[in-house]
């Protein structure tokens, strides 16, 4: 996880203008197995069948797809989003993706929709740009641009959500996984990860095999062997590791390597108002934090604490470094009679 201080201006243009890059196997690697594609017509069974067969998991939430579009048939999901823009502020993959093969992404979304019995599709993208873009390209699958704030994906949600609306994301490569699975017979063995930071010398989206080690795909990106922090995931709510030789999963999507690791500055809180205009669900971070620095916080001054999604946006813009989300989970815990620890 990077903390808050780390200013991540990262150009995601440049990323994508690149195209995706490809990082080398050994020469020994065994080929993924192939299986039998699906012929004629598919029906939800088969779909979620060939998901499973193929391995699929979904990188927005690591969820095994097959299981994911089997609970959405049971919510009766009337919406199926596919997520194909990055809310963070380094990664660029799944944007990345869409742009390779629009196409292949659109029969996947396509073809999960038919799996969990929704009966429309949409493809949220990073900006109205990138929405016109699709719609020059003629995939027939409406797009939505969700917007600059962060967190966007929760905010388009709750949009789309009003009225009672069922609805709910599916990662840009897993549907493009799952078209692969169902007209080629080919299982999920690769994903597609932006590598960025000052310890890399070529940033950018690479193409992976799932399962080789984080520092071969640094190796790959010419990150200085001398760098001193390395990140999976999302910039914002990611984790730091020191194993380099962790294998990659399907739901990396970012690998972020610095020259120097952050340095964590705290200083008391200016109660400037800046955590509370960033919490997307009412929130108010400095109030939580003034209540347990008390020690005897009223837990009728938690407000919302419960509702908190952990995208650590309060801590972001925090000008005092104080590691907001942490406070705010403690008070959650707190409030619901556990311990506060």
């Amino acid at each position: 996880m990077i903390p808050h201080g780390v200013r991540l201006e990262q150009n995601k243009s440049a990323f994508l203008k690149q195209g995706i890059r490809s990082v080398p196997e050994p020469a020994d690697a065994p080929a993924p197995p192939s299986f039998a594609p699906l012929r004629g017509e598919a029906g939800a069974g088969r779909i979620l069948a060939a998901a499973k067969k193929a391995g699929i998991d979904d990188e927005t939430d690591g969820a095994p797809l097959e299981k994911k579009l089997a609970e959405l048939a049971e919510r009766r999901t009337a919406l199926l989003v596919a997520c194909c823009f990055d809310d963070d502020p380094y990664a660029a993959s799944e944007q990345a993706v869409l742009r390779e093969d629009a196409e292949k992404v659109a029969a996947g979304l396509a073809l999960a929709a038919k799996a969990c019995r929704a009966g429309e599709t949409l493809i949220a993208v990073a900006s109205k740009g990138e929405a016109r873009r699709l719609a020059a390209q003629g995939v027939g699958v409406p797009a939505a641009a969700v917007g600059k704030r962060y967190p966007a994906g929760f905010l388009l949600m709750k949009k789309l959500r009003r009225g009672g609306k069922t609805a709910a994301f599916v990662g840009a490569q897993a549907c493009a996984a799952l078209a692969d699975a169902v007209r080629d017979g080919r299982p999920q063995s690769e994903t597609v990860v932006t590598v960025a930071g000052d310890g890399a010398g070529a940033c950018g989206n690479y193409r992976v095999r799932i399962g080789m080690p984080v520092e071969a795909v640094l190796k790959a990106a010419g990150a200085d062997g001398r760098a001193e922090f390395a990140a999976v995931g999302p910039a914002m709510t990611g984790r730091s590791v020191r194993d380099l030789t962790m294998p990659v999963t399907a739901a990396a999507r970012c690998v972020v390597v610095m020259k120097k690791a952050p340095v964590q500055r705290t200083f008391p809180c200016v109660r400037c108002g800046r955590c509370a205009r960033a919490c997307p669900v009412g929130v108010v971070p400095w109030l939580v934090h003034r209540e347990l620095e008390g020690g005897s916080p009223d837990p009728l001054l938690l407000f919302h604490v419960g509702e908190c999604l952990g995208c650590r946006g309060c801590a972001a813009v925090c000008p005092s470094g104080i590691e907001l989300a942490a406070e705010v989970k403690r008070a959650a815990a707190l409030k619901e009679g556990g311990r506060a620890g």
